[in-house]
Order: structure tokens, then sequence, then C-alpha cells
């Protein structure tokens, strides 16, 4: 099959997916808040899909068996499944344990896709553009998932993401089927390499801080300003426009290395901004602006990880991939807990203040990690 065409399925797919995501995963949290769960178990289900990235090595490792197209098909098939199950029951735990189910299987794409689009495409705008149909189709499903669960239930969106992902994996069928390659460099002696410790690194800081905020944000929407589905279907809208718009602004200008480490102090700059405007927010329209900043932020991060994970010739692109997720997997362990921690302890706006200083540190540890570029990145 020619490029085109494929590019033509690359697009149905993303589109597929990204509507799946609007029409389910973007309410995991708000679902389970309205059964009523604690502040723990929404700790849980918000760090569900970081501790799935700790099976990342994993698939890396597997997808030089499989090939990366028929891994990625059963985990979006898995997917599928554990989505619609979880429909069937209204229990806090229950929910929780389908949901994590869910981001094991869903976790796989996440890992290969960088991977994937290298071997087929080997361009990195495909990315970027492949993220704008990814958001559109969650845009517009984020406000139709707000509109169903006000009018009839969750249950019957989730049952329509069901069927997106199986769309998606049909239009992946007629792709290639690439293999993973031998290890370029052995992330064994990662140790050694002291740009990817100092990314690692400030990562583990400023994304403590990101997941942090992960079971206050929906108890502040939902408990404390009393927002409807719709409303908040609106907001995640709004983060999505933000994302797309700054996805196709990012793709377009990583020309050079150090673009790479400014895209990402920007993202924290982005994702600071949310922090204190959710610690300070009273109204609606405070919400809003807080999810524009983490549509920046988190296209920001996104792009510039993925590009980095492409560029570094020493190792495998998913080899850096599966590392990069591992360690928000490790942070998934940790971070929604101390968050869940402070809103018992203390209060719910205390761990957005709390959250900020962890992101803010993660933008001198960018600065300090710029040092060790090296001419060997490929842009």
């Amino acid at each position: 099959m020619d490029l085109k065409k494929l590019l033509k399925l690359e697009f149905l797919t993303q589109s597929s997916v990204g509507a799946a995501e609007g029409l389910g995963e973007s309410f995991f949290s708000i679902v389970a808040t309205r059964m009523g769960a604690s502040a723990f178990i929404i700790a849980l289900i918000g760090s569900s899909a970081y501790l799935s990235n700790l099976l990342s090595p994993l698939w890396a490792k597997l997808s030089k068996r499989t090939g990366v197209k028929w891994l990625v098909i059963a985990g979006l098939g898995a997917a599928s499944f554990f989505l619609f199950s979880s429909s069937l029951f209204y229990d806090p735990l229950i929910f929780l344990i389908f949901v994590l189910l869910y981001y094991v299987g869903y976790g796989i794409k996440e890992v290969l896709y960088p991977a994937f689009v290298q071997k087929v495409y080997n361009d990195v705008s495909v990315l970027a553009h492949a993220e704008v149909a990814y958001t559109i189709a969650y845009t517009a499903a984020a406000i139709l998932a707000g509109y169903i669960m006000y009018v009839w239930s969750y249950k019957i969106a989730f049952a329509l993401a069901t069927f997106l992902l199986i769309v998606a994996i049909f239009s992946r069928l007629p792709f290639p089927n690439p293999r993973g390659e031998e290890s370029r460099g052995s992330l064994k002696n990662i140790r050694r390499d002291k740009l990817i410790t100092a990314m690692i690194s400030t990562f583990m800081v400023a994304g403590t801080g990101m997941l942090m905020m992960l079971p206050a944000i929906p108890m502040l929407e939902v408990d404390t300003l009393k927002l409807s589905n719709i409303q908040i279907g609106i907001a995640i809208a709004a983060n999505s426009i933000s994302y797309v718009f700054f996805a196709e602004l990012w793709g377009r200008n990583i020309r050079k290395a150090e673009h790479i480490v400014r895209f990402f102090q920007i993202g924290f700059l982005g994702i600071a901004g949310m922090a204190i405007i959710y610690f300070m927010s009273t109204a609606y329209w405070h919400i809003l602006i807080a999810n524009v900043l983490c549509g920046l932020g988190g296209s920001a991060i996104s792009i510039g990880w993925q590009s980095f994970s492409m560029a570094v010739p020493e190792y495998r692109t998913e080899d850096l991939s599966a590392l990069h997720l591992t360690t928000c997997g490790i942070r998934g362990l940790y971070a929604p807990i101390i968050g869940a921690t402070i809103i018992s302890m203390v209060n719910l706006r205390a761990t957005f203040l709390v959250s900020l200083l962890f992101v803010l540190g993660g933008i001198v540890m960018a600065e300090m990690a710029r040092k060790n570029l090296r001419e060997s990145i490929l842009i």
C-alpha cells in the first residue's frame, strides 16, 4: 500500500482513538468521583495510566518478536474489552480495577507509536499531524460525552468509545508490521549517559508535581465548584483545542536539539500556570483557562519527548519511549497518593501549591540538562 493511503488510514486510526478517549478515558476520574469514590481511589484511577507504563520495557522487548502492529492491535483489543466491562458495574473499587486493566492494554500503543511512525514514515512531522487529527476528534467527543452523560448515562458514552476502538483496530490492519530493531545502545548502562539521566531526573521532579494534582482536579470540579458533566466536557474540549493548536506549532518549529529542552521548559511553565489557576479558582471560567494552559504545556512536553526519543541515535526509539513511560509509572506509584494525603491532612487547594514547587524545580533542572546536549542528536 502506498504512503498516501497509509496516511489516510493513519488519520482514521488516530481520529477513532481520539474520539474513544474523549468519550471514555477523559471522564474516568469524574465518573469515579460521582460514584462517591475516596480521594485515594480517585488518585489511583488518575495514576492508572502511569502505573501501566511500568510494563513499557516488556512491550518494547516483545515488539522485536511480534512486530509493532500486532502488539498494538492486541492492546487496543484488550482496552476495548475492559472499557466496556467497566460500564457494567457501579462500584468505585471494581471500576478502578477495570480502568487499570484498560490502561495495561492501551499503554502498548503509547510506548510503541513513536517507533511505528519512525519505521513506517521516518518523519517527525507525522507525529504532530497525527496529534492534530487525534485531538480534533477528542475535543468533539469530550463535548458529546458530557452531553450524553448529562442526558443519559456514562454507560452509553463508554459503549460508543468501545466501538471506536474496534474501528481503530480494523483501520490499523492494512499497515506493515515493522519489528523492533536490535538495540543501538544498552539501557543497562544508562547511568553513564549524562544527557539521558539529566532528562529523566528533570521529568522525575516536574512529573511528580504534575501527578500530585490528579486527585485534586476532579474533586475541585465536582465537589467544590459543582460543575456539570457538560461544563467539564467543554473544559476538556478547551484543553484539546489548546493542545492541537500548540502541538502543530511545536511540530513545525523543532529544528535543533536545544529547541527540545526549550519546549520542555515551556511545557512546565504551562503546567505551573495551570496549578496556580486551579489554586485560585472560584468560577467556571477559571477552569477553562487552566485547561487551556494544560493543553499548551502537555503538547510541548509530549511533542518534545517524542522528538527526543527519535533523535538520539545511540538508542532505539522504543527503548527511550519505554524508559520515559517506565519512569512515569514509577511516579504514578507515589505522586497521586502524596496528593491525596495532602488533601486529607491539609486541604484540597494546598495540593496545587506543593505541585507548583515541583514543576518550577523541573524548569531549573531542564536548564541544567541543556548543558549535556550533544552534537549526535539528529533533528
